[in-house]
């Protein structure tokens, strides 16, 4: 046999099993933390239920301590609210008038912490007084309408 008629074969060497994730974590040493290095977990405030009559924010620096307003929080004018605390629902509707324009309208839906909200421009409108201290949108006489 002449030397480039002679081929080398690698040996095969056993295979390996691949140890599963399971394994590997069982073969850790256990971390030790030394105490400095362990932190107190600070406390999570107690989460307080929302206050769902407000319907202004006078009603609500009463009822809610801890509010911040920046502006005139009284720019939307509550048209409607209906609630329950002992659901923990409510639904309210609310207008924001733009003088010889119309008026924006916000509706708010809120089941437990599940809150949903909505926006649309009504044009032509403008908010009036209704029953029960409520509010309402009526066709404005001095918006401009197409």
């Amino acid at each position: 046999m002449k030397p480039e008629e002679i081929k080398v074969v690698p040996k095969v060497e056993e295979t390996k099993v691949i140890p599963t994730i399971a394994e590997v974590v069982k073969e850790l040493p256990k971390i030790v933390l030394p105490e400095s290095a362990v932190k107190e977990v600070p406390k999570v405030p107690e989460v307080v239920p929302k206050t769902l009559e407000n319907s202004d924010i006078s009603g609500a620096k009463v009822n809610v301590p801890d509010i911040k307003i920046i502006g005139n929080g009284d720019s939307f004018q509550l048209l409607c609210k209906a609630y329950s605390k002992t659901e923990g629902w409510m639904k309210s509707c609310k207008a924001y008038q733009i003088n010889g324009l119309g008026c924006i309208v916000q509706v708010t839906t809120q089941q437990g912490d599940n809150v949903a909200e909505a926006l649309c421009f009504v044009p032509g409108t403008s908010v009036i007084d209704d029953v029960n201290g409520g509010r309402k949108l009526v066709w404005s006489e001095t918006t401009k309408r197409s």
